[in-house]
């Protein structure tokens, strides 16, 4: 083994935070972490070492948070808030509105089922406290549990509407309350909010492990209902090894056959919560095994080489590739049309396409690339041409974020893979630059990995025990 480097990791027994080295075996990337209650362990991080380290050069200059709430006198990760020690600001606030779920999914990360709501008025709190320290949220995620279930969800979206500030709210869930409640989907449609639909795929063995039930039946009709409606929409995938890795060309194709469809967020399975009892069940999936299997799925718009990591965040956390739709149906990746560094330096220091004025002038640019560029030669050059000009034409008269948001999110697709960390996988150096935190009702920011990790399951009951890991993934 190779030493890379030293980070700090957790411990997988009692989640201290404890010294880690990076090591390689020319292959993929470990961490040998030290505890001195528990002993040594080694832990599977990444699978490319190479994509590993590549990575690294993706890192961008911060934009500093215009408020801290966390407590910098205390070891770092424990006054998470965020404290000024944090490096990055905060993309995608993410608000557990409620504990409930009507499900009870082996993969979980929160271990969600407990009887708890937010009120209104923590909610309204909450938000101010956010737009202080951001001042603008270009995408506010309702979670949970399940948040259709909250009594008052749709106060909640209409509260966050109402702030200028906000410029989309997302919902992410599993979608099962929207067919018995055909009033709900309807009202949220009209109040612009994007659904952000749990989908594992489109065979029933991915919910039997994963959600611990058949329900390809009921997704199928969910899928319906929001073609039905044309409500604007997002695929959430948990990919698993072994599992529903063999999906990915279905999901795909789902993607890019809807015009309402326009993201598609894969998951890597995290174990845990209650998914660290699914550890040896299932295999880990890492950032450059789900771009390698997407490539591989051969879809006629989608390439490995397509995706770049985030600079927002640490580039170990995402992974993400952008499509130009043309008005034949067509996706082409944004990175074929401009260069990898420009596209790069358009989202710095944000996780969404199409949510600041500078994106008009990036669009312009584009333009001139493929008249004049090495794009020019490509045969579909004059369809690509036109279809950024009429996004220009909508954009042009006014760069209201807003109008700006609505106006690109159906003509440029996405599709981010998110590798949330469990016990094996934490990273402190990550950490520090999350732009990804679940907001808590006291308002202080908590990095989505380090609550889950470090401090989720003191609030909840006892983490499960864990199992050993299959040695291959080691």
């Amino acid at each position: 083994m190779d030493t890379l480097g030293m980070t700090h990791s957790a411990c997988g027994t009692c989640r201290a935070v404890v010294p880690a080295k990076v090591l390689t075996d020319g292959r993929k990337v470990y961490f040998r972490k030290f505890c001195p209650e528990h002993g040594e362990e080694q832990r599977l991080v990444c699978g490319d070492v190479a994509d590993y380290l590549r990575s690294q050069r993706y890192v961008k200059p911060a934009w500093v948070p215009l408020e801290f709430s966390g407590d910098s006198t205390v070891p770092c990760p424990e006054g998470c808030g965020f404290c000024d020690r944090h490096e990055q600001h905060l993309c995608m606030p993410i608000v557990e509105i409620t504990s409930r779920c009507d499900l009870a999914c082996p993969i979980c990360l929160v271990d969600a089922g407990r009887p708890w709501d937010m009120t209104l008025a923590e909610f309204r709190r909450l938000l101010d406290r956010v737009i202080r320290a951001e001042r603008r949220i270009h995408v506010l995620n309702l979670s949970g549990g399940e948040p259709l279930l909250h009594p008052d969800l749709l106060a909640f979206v209409a509260e966050a509407a109402s702030r200028p500030e906000i410029v989309r709210v997302s919902i992410s869930t599993n979608g099962l309350r929207l067919r018995v409640e055909p009033k709900l989907l309807r009202a949220l449609h009209e109040m612009d909010v994007c659904i952000s639909l749990q989908l594992d795929g489109f065979e029933e063995k991915a919910y039997e492990v994963l959600r611990g039930r058949p329900l390809l039946r009921e997704k199928l009709e969910i899928l319906r209902l929001l073609e039905e409606e044309n409500v604007t929409t997002s695929l959430t995938m948990t990919a698993a090894g072994g599992v529903n890795d063999g999906q990915f060309r279905p999901m795909l194709d789902q993607l890019f056959s809807h015009e309402h469809i326009v993201s598609m967020m894969i998951q890597p399975a995290a174990f845990e919560g209650r998914g660290a009892r699914m550890a040896s069940r299932v295999k880990r999936l890492t950032l450059p095994d789900v771009v390698r299997a997407l490539g591989e799925a051969r879809h006629p718009a989608v390439t490995s080489a397509d995706f770049v990591h985030l600079p927002c965040s640490h580039p170990q956390c995402f992974s993400l590739a952008f499509y130009l739709m043309l008005s034949d149906g067509r996706g082409v990746a944004v990175n074929q049309l401009i260069e990898a560094a420009e596209l790069m330096d358009t989202m710095s220091n944000r996780i969404f396409y199409g949510l600041a004025p500078d994106e008009y002038d990036h669009l312009k640019q584009m333009v001139y690339e493929v008249w004049s560029g090495p794009a020019g030669s490509r045969p579909d050059a004059d369809e690509v041409i036109q279809t950024v000009r009429e996004l220009l034409r909508r954009t042009s008269c006014c760069l209201d974020p807003r109008t700006l948001f609505t106006a690109a999110e159906r003509r440029v697709k996405s599709i981010f893979i998110h590798a949330f960390q469990d016990a094996d996988t934490f990273d402190l150096a990550r950490v520090r630059r999350c732009c990804t935190a679940y907001v808590l009702p006291d308002g202080r920011l908590a990095p989505a990995c380090a609550f889950n990790v470090l401090h989720r399951h003191k609030a909840a009951r006892p983490l499960a025990a864990r199992r050993e890991i299959p040695t291959d993934e080691r």
